[in-house]
C-alpha cells in the first residue's frame, strides 16, 4: 500500500527551489567572470588583444609579474602551457623546450635553438631577470614569418617598461627570502625612477636591480691547495683526506645585477623614438648539479654523496656579462606604422 507524505514532497520541492537559485547564482556569477582583462599585445607587429591575436600565445603583464613574484624564464614557463624551462642552475644554460619536441639553450656559443628571444625588437639570447617589465610576450610554435630563423619552436619577448612623458616618479622594492638546505639568505633589492625633462615631449627612467641567490650545494671534496694538494688521497684515511680536501657550502650561489637606463622623445604626435642602454651581469659560484646516487660502482666515493652534494675537487665559478643598446623609432603613416629598430649587443 503506498502512503503520501507530503514532508518528503515539500523537502523535494524545496530542494529543487534552492538548487534553481543556485544556478541562476552561478549564471549570475560566470557573466561577471566573463569580464576579464584585456592585454595589449604587440607580437603580431600591429596593437591588439591577445583574445584576438590569431596566435598560440600567452602574455603576462607587469601587474601579474610582480604579484605572482615571477622573476625569471623558469617562472614564466608555469603560466604557459607547452613551455619548459630545464632549470640547471645559473652556471649552465636552462634548454628552453617546447611541447617537448623542440629545445635550445640561453647559451650563445649554441647557434642550434629553436627558441629566440627578444629584448623589445632586438634579439639577444639571455634569461633577463624580470624587473621594471610591462609585459612578457611568448609565442608557441613556428614564427619564421615575423620573427626569422631560430623560431621553430617559439618566440619570447621582452618588453620593457617605457619612459613616462607626464609623471615623476620612484619606486624601491625589497625582498628576503631563505631556501631549504641552503645556510644563507638571499635576498632582491630594486629601484626605479621616472621623470619628464620636456613635458609631453621628452623624458627619462632609470632602474637598478640586485639579486642574490644563496646557493643550496655543496661541494664536499675540494682540494685544499689546487696543483699541491692530492685530489685522490686514500679515502679510507681520513686523516689523508682532510689534510687534502675541505668542503665547501652553497657553491651555486648566484648573484645578478641589472640596469637599464632610457630616454624617450616623441618628436611628434606621430613619431616616438627610445633609445636604451640595458645591461645583465650575472656571477656564480659553483655548478648545480648533485651527484647523489649517480657516481659508477667503480668509484671510491660511490654512495658517499649526498642528496645536495657534488664531489668535485675544484670550484666552478662562472661570470657572464649582457650589454644592449638599440634605438627604436615608430612613425604612424595613417594607414600602416612604420618601425625601426637598431641594436649593438656584447656579451
Amino acid at each position: 500500500m503506498n502512503t503520501f507524505k507530503p514532508a518528503l514532497l515539500a523537502s523535494a520541492i524545496s530542494a529543487v527551489l534552492i538548487n534553481s537559485n543556485m544556478a541562476f547564482a552561478a549564471e549570475d556569477a560566470i557573466e561577471v567572470d566573463k569580464s576579464i582583462e584585456t592585454i595589449q599585445i604587440t607580437a603580431t607587429r600591429r596593437a591588439g588583444s591577445v583574445q584576438d591575436a590569431p596566435l598560440n600565445i600567452t602574455a603576462l603583464n607587469g601587474d601579474v609579474i610582480s604579484d605572482q613574484n615571477i622573476g625569471d624564464l623558469e617562472d614564466v614557463a608555469r603560466w604557459v602551457p607547452g613551455l619548459t624551462i630545464s632549470d640547471q642552475g645559473g652556471r649552465e644554460g636552462s634548454p628552453i623546450i617546447v611541447r617537448g619536441l623542440n629545445t635550445n639553450t640561453s647559451d650563445r656559443i649554441s647557434d642550434s635553438g629553436t627558441v629566440a628571444t627578444y629584448v623589445g625588437e632586438i634579439p639577444l639570447s639571455i634569461d633577463l631577470r624580470l624587473t621594471d617589465v610591462d609585459r612578457v610576450e611568448v609565442l608557441i610554435g613556428p614564427q619564421g614569418t615575423l620573427y626569422g630563423a631560430g623560431t621553430l619552436g617559439g618566440a619570447i619577448r621582452y618588453l620593457l617598461k617605457q619612459p613616462d612623458l607626464d609623471l615623476t616618479e620612484g619606486q624601491v622594492t625589497g625582498d628576503v627570502f631563505s631556501i631549504n638546505e641552503s645556510d644563507g639568505t638571499g635576498g632582491e633589492f630594486g629601484v626605479v625612477f621616472n621623470t619628464p625633462l620636456i613635458e609631453e615631449k621628452l623624458a627619462f627612467r632609470a632602474s637598478l636591480n640586485y639579486y642574490d641567490n644563496p646557493g643550496y650545494i655543496d661541494y664536499t671534496h675540494v682540494v685544499q691547495e689546487p696543483g699541491v694538494s692530492n685530489p685522490n688521497p686514500d679515502f679510507s684515511d681520513s686523516s689523508d683526506v682532510n689534510a687534502n680536501l675541505k668542503s665547501v657550502s652553497d657553491v651555486n650561489d648566484e648573484q645578478i645585477t641589472t640596469a637599464r637606463l632610457s630616454l624617450r622623445w616623441l618628436a611628434t604626435e606621430d613619431v616616438d623614438a627610445t633609445l636604451n642602454y640595458f645591461y645583465q651581469k650575472q656571477e656564480n659560484g659553483g655548478n648545480s648539479t648533485s651527484q647523489y646516487g649517480s657516481l659508477a660502482d667503480s668509484s671510491a666515493l660511490q654512495g658517499i654523496p649526498g642528496k645536495y652534494e657534488n664531489v668535485a675537487r675544484v670550484l666552478e665559478p662562472g661570470e657572464e656579462e649582457n650589454d644592449l643598446l638599440s634605438l627604436e623609432v615608430k612613425a604612424d603613416l595613417g594607414f600602416a606604422e612604420l618601425v625601426s629598430a637598431s641594436g649593438w649587443s656584447s656579451y
